[in-house]
């Protein structure tokens, strides 16, 4: 059974993902890394069809594995943005 915590997330969860769609989103919801992984490769960008990617040094891209499975895509280009504290663009990489 779901803690009260768990139960919470999941309701806020659904709330957010009904005001998403609302304001024309597509909302797309994983209960874990994997489904996550799983539904930008298998439904995101399939529909979307990309040519290029940025990525601003978000380690949960990296932890997904989506970083290393879209930079060995010969077919989506990744852009690398990194921001300093300053806010600041301090490096990009294309």
């Amino acid at each position: 059974m779901d803690s009260p915590v768990d139960r919470f997330w999941q309701i806020r969860l659904a709330d957010i993902k009904l005001s998403l769609e609302a304001n024309n989103f597509d909302v797309f919801v994983a209960q874990n890394a994997a489904e996550a992984k799983n539904s930008v490769l298998n439904k995101i960008i399939p529909n979307v069809a990309p040519k290029s990617i940025s990525w601003g040094g978000s380690m949960t891209f990296v932890a997904t594995g989506l970083y290393d499975e879209l930079t060995n895509n010969k077919k989506i280009r990744v852009k690398v943005i990194l921001i300093n504290e300053d806010l600041r663009l301090s490096s990009y990489r294309d």
